[in-house]
């Protein structure tokens, strides 16, 4: 197992750089800053064009293999490493990590939580759906899963929002219990804050997640060791819970590693109805401001859970299932 997962390890490693030179290109390529200054304000001195070439380095090529010291994206790198991901030019010229680092503690608050309860709730839909095949509460839960994967995220916001804080109010005259944006004076208030968002994050991805585990399960309980363990006579609770829904877990694996990965990325839709100060507003708005520094740090953000969550999606399968340890 130990080196199966050092084999995991160091193939992230290339995978990662690669992932960051692509980035770094891309948001190289759409934006020249002294373009832009020229076009919103022609009347500026050079030494504003020069401030601007000395912070992003513009007057170094992106990728120089020769001389990487040279390079804008080795002098990122290096500066990276070390947490330095320069200055955001949006949010007054401060240290971009600093945005980052409280961007994403708000998003935690979101993710961890909708991530379990998604993680129980598809689970126990599927696992039941797959047990109980074709009967009516399994055509139910899958009209409930076909509605939920169809209705658009923003719908089902703002439809709790028009619920909670007007249809409730007005049948039974009492204040809403939850609240529409964050507050976090005080734990009660926090929770109040983040449920409705939780609920809308947990509502679409249940729904996809609770077809894919019930289809894995489907699989699984069709098989011949599965029959073999009925014969033996052993109960059903543990033919399904031992051996079925290990087994079919496998490939539910990667979902939740990518699933758990654009959580903790943050929802720009949901988090902007909820006036929840996350990173998907953020990464929003640094796109329109066109802050480089502020994008780079957030979707590489994005993209080290993307692929830290994968690893260890790499190294769950070699736990459920030995026989992934020797063929990887």
């Amino acid at each position: 197992m130990f080196s199966y997962a050092v084999r995991r390890v160091l193939a992230t490693i290339p995978l990662l750089i690669i992932a960051t030179m692509g980035l770094f290109w891309m948001v190289a390529s759409v934006r020249d800053p002294v373009a832009e200054l020229r076009v919103s304000c022609p009347k500026c001195d050079q030494t504003a064009y020069d401030r601007l070439i000395d912070l992003y380095d513009l007057d170094k090529p992106v990728f120089d293999v020769t001389n990487p010291a040279n390079s804008r994206y080795f002098a990122w790198l290096g500066n990276a490493l070390t947490g330095d991901f320069g200055t955001s030019t949006s949010q007054g010229e401060n240290p971009v990590s600093d945005f980052v680092w409280t961007r994403a503690k708000n998003t935690m608050i979101l993710a961890v939580p909708a991530f379990f309860v998604i993680a129980t709730i598809a689970t126990l839909i599927g696992v039941y759906s797959a047990v109980r095949q074709y009967s009516i509460s399994d055509y139910v839960l899958t009209g409930f899963s076909f509605v939920g994967i169809a209705l658009p995220t923003f719908v089902f916001g703002l439809f709790l929002q028009v619920f909670w804080g007007v249809w409730f109010r007005n049948w039974t005259g009492w204040k809403p219990f939850f609240t529409s944006q964050m507050h976090d004076d005080s734990l009660l208030e926090l929770v109040q804050s983040a449920t409705l968002p939780i609920a809308t994050l947990t509502l679409v991805i249940v729904a996809t997640e609770s077809r894919f585990i019930r289809a894995s399960m489907l699989e699984v309980v069709h098989s011949d060791y599965i029959r073999t363990a009925r014969a033996k006579g052993l109960p059903e609770w543990r033919v399904i819970l031992r051996h079925a829904l290990r087994n079919a877990l496998i490939p539910v694996v990667t979902l939740w590693a990518l699933d758990f990965a654009a959580l903790l990325g943050g929802s720009v839709i949901t988090e902007s109805i909820f006036s929840w100060p996350g990173l998907g507003p953020m990464l929003l708005s640094a796109i329109f401001a066109a802050d480089v520094h502020l994008v780079m740090a957030i979707v590489l953000f994005v993209s080290v859970l993307a692929i830290g969550f994968n690893l260890i999606a790499d190294l769950l399968y070699g736990v459920l299932d030995p026989r992934v340890r020797v063929a990887g």
